[in-house]
């Protein structure tokens, strides 16, 4: 199925990152006609979604620690996440989240001073390489792409073990938990940014049009 409708959630505090209008930048330039609706993670429910009927949802990456949102306004994103039957790609945050909302545990990659929040803490950022896992490049969001590419990073935090019920279908040496997928389910999640793709590094895209034929 082909993308009509994409939910793009944004997951930043008051807008303040950047990663929905990268997002959205860069799915607006590979489906013209196709609507995009942004809507911030507060304003998201089950229910919203399923007036809005889309084809596809994307989660964006976050602006600011978890610890920073508030109790419980996260809750909409989570009940999407376990609930609703379309495709869902969750990309750096979004990707945390999904795992987050299933019970495994999302910190800090580590730290290399002290420091509170980001501050002192290692970070990947830049166009890195990563290696998908056993079959994963002939089905899903890998389907056609070679088993070890190049795609742009930038996150403090991670996935620190698989969630009951997935799989992990990417890795390296950074990040053991690169991206993974539902054994049931058309839901994903990657670490790594495809928006952010040039002509050196075009796989990124290759992963977003996997995900819009699902």
């Amino acid at each position: 199925m082909s993308a009509s409708l994409i939910y793009l959630i944004d997951n930043t505090l008051d807008g303040q990152g950047a990663s929905p209008r990268e997002l959205r930048a860069a799915l607006g330039r590979m489906r013209e006609g196709v609507e995009i609706l942004t809507e911030p993670y507060p304003a998201v429910s089950l229910e919203r979604v399923e007036a809005v009927g889309p084809s596809h949802i994307v989660l964006s990456g976050q602006s600011h620690p978890w610890d920073k949102y508030a109790p419980g306004s996260l809750d909409g994103v989570v009940d999407v996440i376990k609930n609703a039957r379309r495709p869902i790609l969750g990309v750096c945050g979004g990707h945390q989240q999904i795992a987050a909302a299933f019970g495994a545990p999302v910190g800090l990659m580590g730290r290399l001073e002290p420091g509170e929040g980001y501050e002192g803490a290692k970070r990947e950022r830049g166009y890195f390489a990563i290696e998908t896992t056993g079959d994963a490049g002939q089905e899903g969001i890998f389907k056609d792409l070679p088993q070890r590419f190049t795609v742009w990073h930038s996150h403090f935090d991670e996935v620190k073990a698989l969630p009951e019920g997935f799989r992990r279908t990417a890795f390296n040496e950074t990040c053991a938990i690169q991206a993974m997928q539902h054994e049931n389910r058309p839901l994903f999640g990657v670490q790594f940014h495809p928006e952010l793709f040039d002509e050196e590094h075009a796989e990124g895209r290759q992963v977003l049009e996997n995900f819009l034929q699902l």
